[in-house]
């Protein structure tokens, strides 16, 4: 153990990791900047943090610990307020009968420990961790719980001082101050931080229910009792400019919020059920759908079939999945990608809910006749070079938008079929003709969305055999699979973020042939698996062997394949 009366500027120079006109240098910048040493040294890059915590550990006797590979539960977050923990850059880690043992990242911070074991009547050990997953850690585990549970208490005290639901109705309108206005910015604003694409707002017979819907899956926030239900709903529906005393028929608003990265719009619905209104808010982030095609998630020899396919002057490219596969970010990307000040391209969508520079964006409105086939009418006659429609929903738009890929337009559109070959069927359904389709129709590109693998705890694993049997895997080969552990960085799910999977179908020859019989989907699809198709299943497998996503996420996503 090193000296514990040195200080930690002659530490290092002792063990060389330091010059002296470095420590005066950083002295005389810890003086201007009011920062501990250790914090200046890292800043001025004279000393890596990692150096720092293994002398303080050397010096001090203390460990230090991966805090990824701790479970921290909510009795003992509690035990430090958030403000103490930021403040001085701790978090409670467990507690062992009159122990309570804490991460810091500055153990020599003898005022917060004194205060700690002043506040909770419990000794304190000390482990040392970096900056970086101790604000993580706060991040995970106090953003739900403590700030949450402080603004609920608050807007409790606040509705128990009145009595009628009028009057509680009326705290959603109140300034900006109020325990509600505050809780509802804290539900937007961990919402982004969380990346999450929805929010749900649920009303039950015991309260209401807060939960995120993050990389696909829903995942519980809070709940709030009951009393506070009334406020919470008029407060949002205020916000998003709806009428509030409106509460029997669904309402359709939106929210504009300005972050340091750009705008988040906000679409925000409600639902009347039986214990009150049901909000969802749905975030579109512009920046988080302005992708590369690079980032989409391709293998190379897809990526290759799409850009050859946006490359062509004519014809029709499809994209096929479920709400929420990804089909719009794969839209745009592509129309990103051929964009120019050369092309004319147009879109008609219901609603636009990206604005793109250098794209002439159509809104559909129903209501007063302008729906997407009277808008492909009109844009037909806007000499465009690209068109893209948000979705081919009846026998009319895809009547035209076949017309316009043969008459020398570049068509992209989106259907709702469970993969790639059923887009032919569901179109001759529609009551296009076979010998239409055939020399109209490039590409098909069936998609899903699986949640990638955390890249800060991945490990390698080994599947257990039903779950290979269940996805028709014979590992003779031995492949290598991967799964996260789950850790600071992603929320202890082991999954952060998403990975596109798809399946490309061409119409070659043999294809063509049986399209002109009518084929079956069942048949188109045989043929093409014959002629080289890679299915959703075996795109998402080859994706898991690459350690992009987990084996029980394939078997999530491409259930029915």
């Amino acid at each position: 153990m090193l000296d514990r009366k040195k200080r930690l500027g002659d530490l290092l120079i002792e063990l060389g990791h330091l010059t002296l006109d470095q420590l005066k240098l950083a002295l005389d910048a810890q003086k201007k900047r009011k920062k501990r040493l250790g914090e200046v040294l890292i800043d001025m890059g004279f000393v890596s943090e990692s150096v720092i915590l293994q002398v303080l550990s050397d010096q001090l006797g203390v460990p230090v610990i991966n805090l990824n590979e701790y479970q921290i539960t909510e009795e003992v977050i509690k035990l430090i307020p958030i403000q103490v923990a930021k403040k001085h850059l701790l978090i409670p880690l467990f507690k062992d009968g009159n122990r309570l043992t804490i991460a810091m990242a500055d153990p020599l911070d003898v005022f917060a420990i004194d205060q700690i074991q002043y506040k909770t009547s419990l000794k304190v050990d000390v482990v040392i961790s970096s900056k970086a997953e101790i604000e993580g850690a706060q991040k995970q585990y106090y953003s739900a719980t403590a700030d949450v549970k402080n603004l609920v208490d608050g807007f409790q005290d606040k509705v128990d001082e009145v009595k009628s639901r009028d009057q509680v109705e009326e705290m959603g309108k109140i300034n900006e101050d109020s325990p509600v206005v505050k809780f509802v910015n804290l539900i937007l604003k961990e919402a982004i931080n969380e990346k999450a694409s929805d929010i749900h707002v649920e009303p039950d017979e015991d309260g209401v229910r807060i939960r995120y819907r993050v990389d696909g899956v829903l995942q519980s926030i809070t709940e709030v009792p009951p009393k506070i239900q009334s406020a919470l709903i008029s407060r949002i529906k205020i916000l998003a400019d709806m009428d509030i005393a409106e509460k029997r028929l669904p309402q359709d608003g939106r929210i504009n919020i300005k972050t340091k990265s750009g705008e988040i719009d906000v679409r925000v619905n409600t639902l009347p059920t039986v214990w009150g209104e049901k909000i969802v808010m749905r975030l579109l982030d512009k920046n988080s759908v302005m992708l590369g095609l690079d980032k989409l998630g391709f293998l190379d020899d897809h990526l290759k079939m799409y850009l050859t396919a946006l490359s062509e002057p004519n014809g029709i490219i499809l994209l096929t999945g479920p709400t929420g596969s990804g089909k719009t970010s794969t839209l745009y990307a592509g129309l990103s990608h051929i964009k120019s000040p050369k092309t004319n391209i147009t879109t008609v969508e219901n609603p636009v809910e990206y604005r793109i520079p250098l794209i002439n964006q159509v809104q559909i409105h129903s209501e007063i006749g302008m729906t997407f086939a009277a808008a492909l009418r009109a844009i037909l006659r806007q000499d465009p070079d690209v068109i893209m429609v948000g979705e081919i929903r009846d026998a009319e738009t895809a009547e035209i938008a076949i017309e316009s890929a043969l008459t020398g337009h570049l068509v992209l559109s989106t259907l709702h079929t469970n993969d790639a070959p059923g887009a032919v069927t569901r179109l001759m359904e529609m009551g296009i003709d076979p010998y239409l389709l055939t020399p109209s129709l490039h590409l098909v590109v069936a998609q899903r969305l699986a949640r990638k693998i955390c890249d800060k705890c991945k490990v390698e694993f080994e599947p257990d055999q039903g779950l290979l049997d269940d996805l028709g895997i014979d590992n003779k080969e031995g492949h290598i699979y991967y799964k996260g552990e789950g850790c600071v960085s992603c929320n202890r799910t082991g999954y952060k973020g998403r990975v596109g999977v798809h399946e490309m179908f061409t119409l070659n020859d043999p294809i063509k042939a049986k399209i002109l019989e009518r084929g079956s989907s069942t048949e188109l699809r045989s043929i093409a698996i014959e002629t080289g198709m890679q299915t959703l299943r075996e795109n998402a497998i080859a994706k898991a062997r690459l350690g992009q996503t987990t084996l029980e996420e394939v078997l999530r996503i491409t259930k029915g394949d």
